[in-house]
């Protein structure tokens, strides 16, 4: 229309688009700001993954973690080194290739796995890792189970601590031990056989100085003695019975024959050593000692037991001292029975220790603990007054040592006594001296 003013295109409105506008923005802030955190977090795990692939690295122990399927997914490098694969070799083959074959403990169902699957966790088990090489090495193995968030099992951790010095620590403690109980045996022997040998003088400087003493003295008294048993037994014989000093004189006469006995003993204690040394069986001397006391009164209810060795024993000794040292031990054992009983009588061969020995076990009274170390004392006995003169065993000890041979006796009071002999073996070329 003519004369009216022109009217230009509506306009958009500014609005909507500023709030886009500012909505993008915004968008593009909160986008810059996840970012930020998701690069933070990102080096987080980083720095995480970092240490523990450097603690895994560094352990001591072998370490090694399996999947659901028991394939090895991670091995330290002390696994690596002590199984002699390159480090990361491992990873991929079956668990079982570091087990000898049929080992695996953790193979499905054995004890020690549903032990990890029911607890979680089991510790201690010893058994051994096979090397590339297929060598055997032992070791102590803890292993844990991982599990997803529903609880099913996802793979394993094991840990492995090798026991080869352990080991060997122990064996050298142990060998160590030995040597030195084989050690303490060895000064307990020898203290033993010290006390022995001490013993040995102290009861050879008694002999000698008794010895000494009865040479003097014996020959001194044995002649005024003699003649009083003599005429004493003779004014007994002609005194009657009624007389009334008679127990007095029998009195006498018991105890002068006991005096001679004593001097006797003395006499024969007191030997200078043994006479001529020849060959003798001692199962012979043996058979004449038990001939001579055979049917004696003390040996009428006795029984004795020879079990004597197949073969002669031969020593070289004074046959006629052996017999006397046999004789006195018979008698002795007769007396500790005093009564019916039993003496048995063994001889054998020591071929390890060269020696012949013969021992005399009686059924008797036995002797008590603290008198066995004085049996072998002069003048010491356990018998009643008047009954012994207490140098039977002191002769018996004199003799055998004079032989180069030892005497021990064994008892336990009520269960008898046991007396054993044991002389040096000569040859046929020693046997005589």
């Amino acid at each position: 229309m003519a004369g009216a003013p022109e009217v230009s295109a509506p306009l958009l409105e500014e609005g909507p688009w500023i709030e886009i506008i500012q909505g993008m923005e915004s968008l593009y802030a909160d986008l810059a700001s996840a970012q930020t955190v998701a690069e933070r977090k990102n080096d987080e795990l980083l720095r995480a993954k970092a240490f523990a692939d450097n603690v895994i690295r560094s352990m001591v122990n072998s370490l090694v973690v399996t999947d659901r399927g028991s394939v090895i997914t991670t091995a330290n490098d002390a696994c690596c080194q002590l199984l002699g694969y390159p480090n990361g070799a491992l990873v991929g083959r079956p668990l079982e290739a570091i087990f000898l074959e049929g080992t695996n403990p953790l193979r499905r169902g054995s004890e020690f796995w549903n032990r990890c699957r029911t607890r979680g966790s089991a510790q201690g088990l010893e058994t051994d890792l096979k090397t590339q090489g297929g060598e055997k090495i032992p070791v102590t193995l803890n292993v844990s189970v991982m599990r997803d968030p529903t609880g099913d099992i996802v793979g394993t951790v094991l840990v492995a601590t090798d026991l080869r010095e352990m080991k060997r620590l122990l064996l050298e403690a142990r060998a160590a031990a030995a040597a030195e109980r084989e050690q303490a045996a060895e000064r307990a022997k020898a203290y033993r056989e010290l006390k022995a040998l001490q013993a040995r003088l102290i009861q050879s400087e008694k002999m000698s100085s008794l010895g000494r003493m009865a040479a003097s003295v014996a020959h001194e008294i044995n002649n005024p003695l003699g003649a009083i048993v003599v005429y004493s037994h003779l004014l007994l014989e002609t005194t009657s019975e009624d007389f009334p000093g008679r127990r007095n004189l029998e009195k006498i006469v018991r105890e002068a024959t006991r005096c001679r006995d004593i001097v006797r003993g003395l006499l024969d204690f007191a030997r200078p050593g043994p006479g001529a040394r020849l060959a003798a069986d001692l199962n012979a001397i043996v058979h004449a000692a038990h001939d001579l006391l055979r049917g004696q009164p003390p040996f009428r209810d006795i029984e004795v037991a020879l079990d004597l060795s197949p073969t002669p024993l031969e020593v070289a000794c004074d046959s006629s001292q052996i017999q006397q040292a046999f004789t006195n031990l018979l008698v002795n054992a007769a007396e500790a029975i005093s009564g019916p009983g039993t003496i048995s009588i063994r001889s054998w061969l020591d071929a390890s220790r060269r020696t012949a020995a013969v021992s005399f076990a009686d059924s008797g009274c036995g002797i008590a603990p603290e008198n066995l170390e004085r049996v072998f004392e002069p003048f010491f006995t356990t018998k009643q007054e008047g009954h012994g003169t207490g140098l039977g065993l002191a002769i018996v000890y004199g003799i055998i040592e004079r032989h180069g041979g030892t005497i021990k006796v064994d008892s336990r009071p009520g269960d008898g006594t046991t007396f054993t002999v044991c002389l040096p073996v000569k040859g046929a070329e020693e046997a005589l001296v």
